[in-house]
């Protein structure tokens, strides 16, 4: 069986919908071979995801994070940061991007709809994060990847929001691929400023794979798949039971005690002395 049809073949015994995935080329460069030319190795690990993808839609994070300071997303020009393989899914094989700043996501067949406004939560229900799960999605973890799970974040709304984060709203405005400008401002829960805050993903995949809601392959160790509904169900039911479930112990030293001498989740007060309206 070839490496494709094998990560097929993993995709579905784990949902029907979207794949979407995070990537590291260098840690799944085995699966492409020895190429030197940058773009050409890039190319194949981007022909071997869509492959695999098959006819599914095939999403590919393309995160930008200069919103805060720049205060402008352009859709058409704002790079992806979250790695070359993205950025270059991007420029050759993506049918669409989403307007969202900050989480926006590229992809082809039928997109997630997102859309910017005012107050706009990148994981809300109305979400891309959202929309995976509702349609039987896959995570798709290429390149030993499950630490960047941005999934995590939407299971933290749905089970009330994290306590250990605040929220900040970031106005500004969105150029989109016709040169229409769209204002509004993004939601964003943010780690508390000056303070270490980690998930212990080490046993949070142990725990994924133990309940059966992220499986691997035993001949491409470096290729995991997850059950997008299951997954952020999974850690949602965790964190209403226990608020800091998620953590890794030395985040939950700090965090714990913190939001118990309050009796309430952390405010934007609590760390920045702007209104988050107003801050940068």
């Amino acid at each position: 069986m070839t490496i494709p049809a094998s990560i097929a073949g993993l995709i579905a015994r784990m949902g029907e919908g979207p794949v979407f995935v995070h990537s590291d080329p260098f840690r799944a460069a085995r699966l492409v071979g020895a190429v030197r030319n940058r773009d050409v190795f890039l190319d194949a690990h981007v022909a071997l995801l869509r492959e695999a993808a098959g006819e599914l839609p095939l999403w590919l994070p393309s995160f930008n994070y200069d919103f805060p300071s720049t205060r402008v997303f352009d859709v058409q020009r704002s790079e992806s940061q979250l790695g070359p393989i993205p950025e270059r899914f991007r420029n050759t094989a993506a049918e669409w991007r989403t307007p969202v700043p900050i989480f926006s996501i590229a992809g082809t067949g039928e997109g997630p709809g997102a859309r910017f406004g005012e107050e706009t939560d990148p994981f809300d229900d109305s979400s891309a994060f959202a929309q995976l799960t509702h349609r039987d999605g896959v995570v798709l973890y290429y390149g030993n990847t499950f630490h960047y799970n941005t999934i995590v974040h939407y299971a933290e709304r749905l089970a009330g929001g994290p306590v250990y984060r605040y929220d900040k709203i970031f106005p500004g405005r969105v150029i989109m691929r016709d040169g229409t400008t769209i204002e509004g401002s993004l939601r964003y829960h943010v780690r508390p400023m000056g303070s270490g805050l980690e998930y212990d993903w080490p046993r949070l995949l142990r725990e994924a794979v133990a309940e059966g809601v992220c499986r691997g392959l035993d001949e491409l160790p470096e290729v995991l798949a997850a059950s997008a509904s299951g997954l952020s169900d999974l850690w949602s039911s965790r964190m209403k039971a226990d608020p800091f479930a998620l953590l890794n112990e030395e985040t939950r030293r700090w965090a714990e005690p913190a939001i118990e001498k309050l009796g309430r989740r952390f405010v934007i007060s609590d760390f920045e002395r702007e209104e988050a309206g107003a801050s940068a």
